[in-house]
């Protein structure tokens, strides 16, 4: 027994111990931790460019969903843009008028982007260069805080295809030489080459929407005080260069591969589409790749549908220009993701702009509901032409 206690003596208690230790991995920078997981360099670099350097566990995620991608180890790096949100009373008006607009007259081409000002154009960076990127940021901000006008003046422009609010010219002039602060900061810091936006500085609110709309949407705009208080934020988003130009869609159904060239579908990922690549496909099928994995195969388009293209984009940081309490509210893109996942509740837990790609989960049954075969046109997978059979659909059919 003596022996026993002698032993526990000799034990230092876990506080003591932990405050001798150095290098912990408690304290060591996101990247560290994945090369000291193992984790390949540039992999990991890439996995926290394409969760926008949120957790070390949201990176590990990203790794494993993507053990299949077959552009794992592509070194084409992300693209990038600035742009000036609304936060505040502003913003929810904005965030109104998103809402009633796609009510009263269906989804236009300014529905896929929430509201902002386009500060720079889009423009790459290296996943090694983007916390320098981000750094460049924000010390521009700090130069620049004290001279933005407040409140930013905004005026109503309305033609027969297109409604914006455009700031007034002298006021754009101070947020282009900020832009070219930014751009002259970036590239001494992180070497990366940026366009600051010449064209006219304005907040989109619709266009390639249909004449007949035309009153409706020039009455709601009217309806938006352009005076009332907001604190602007500049912010970084990026986005899969790879994917520029595809459709983006959303996955509404769950689907389990029945061929090998088949991809898996989990309700509320994203899935790229290219026109091109619809020529080998058949009737009722297209071919597109998952964000969350990275894979690519045939998918019945029944399951899908439409989405927002900002839906994909990761945000990587934001700093205020006039730090009022206004910062404070919830942002207009929160209030966007918050409104859109109680309109679209069946697609499942999606965080649009701030997206973590989680990783693929297998299909779970409820023990409360119960699986019974019938006929569900909208679900029903067509019949492809390359020979391949057609199944029946499960529904759930709750107790």
């Amino acid at each position: 027994m003596a022996a026993k206690e002698d032993l526990y003596s000799q034990i230092i208690p876990r506080k003591i111990r932990q405050q001798h230790r150095t290098g912990t991995i408690k304290h060591g920078s996101s990247l560290e931790i994945l090369l000291s997981m193992g984790f390949p360099k540039a992999r990991a670099q890439k996995a926290l460019a394409s969760t926008g350097g949120r957790s070390v566990q949201a990176a590990c995620d990203w790794l494993f969903s993507h053990v299949d991608d077959p552009f794992l180890d592509d070194p084409l790096p992300r693209e990038y843009v600035l742009y000036l949100r609304p936060t505040g009373p502003l913003a929810q008006k904005l965030s109104d008028f998103w809402q009633q607009s796609k009510q009263f007259c269906g989804k236009n081409k300014a529905h896929n982007i929430f509201p902002h000002i386009t500060l720079c154009q889009f423009f790459m960076c290296e996943d090694s260069k983007v916390d320098a990127l981000c750094e460049a940021l924000q010390a521009t901000v700090s130069h620049w805080k004290s001279r933005f006008p407040n409140p930013l003046p905004l005026e109503l422009y309305i033609s027969s295809n297109f409604i914006g609010l455009f700031v007034k010219e002298d006021c754009a002039e101070i947020l282009k030489k900020f832009a070219a602060d930014f751009a002259a900061d970036a590239l001494q810091k992180t070497e990366v080459r940026v366009e600051p936006h010449k064209k006219q500085l304005h907040v989109t609110l619709a266009y390639h929407f249909l004449d007949s709309h035309l009153p409706t949407l020039e009455k709601l705009a009217q309806n938006i005080d352009t005076d009332l208080g907001c604190d602007w934020v500049a912010a970084i988003f990026s986005r899969d260069i790879r994917f520029v130009n595809h459709e983006t869609l959303q996955v509404l159904y769950p689907y389990l591969p029945q061929n090998d060239d088949e991809l898996e579908l989990v309700p509320g990922d994203f899935i790229f589409m290219s026109p091109v690549e619809q020529t080998i496909t058949s009737e009722g099928w297209i071919y597109g790749t998952s964000l969350s994995t990275g894979c690519s195969g045939l998918l019945p388009e029944n399951y899908i549908t439409k989405a927002d293209e900002c839906g994909t984009w990761v945000f990587h940081g934001s700093y205020s220009l006039l730090n009022t309490t206004s910062a404070a509210m919830c942002t207009l893109v929160d209030r966007a993701v918050e409104s859109r996942s109680q309109e679209d509740s069946v697609l499942g837990d999606t965080a649009a702009l701030t997206i973590i790609c989680q990783p693929m989960q297998p299909l779970k049954v409820n023990n409360h509901l119960r699986w019974t075969e019938e006929a569900m046109p909208l679900c029903l997978s067509p019949r492809r032409k390359d020979g391949c059979r057609v199944w029946k659909v499960l529904v759930v059919t709750v107790i």
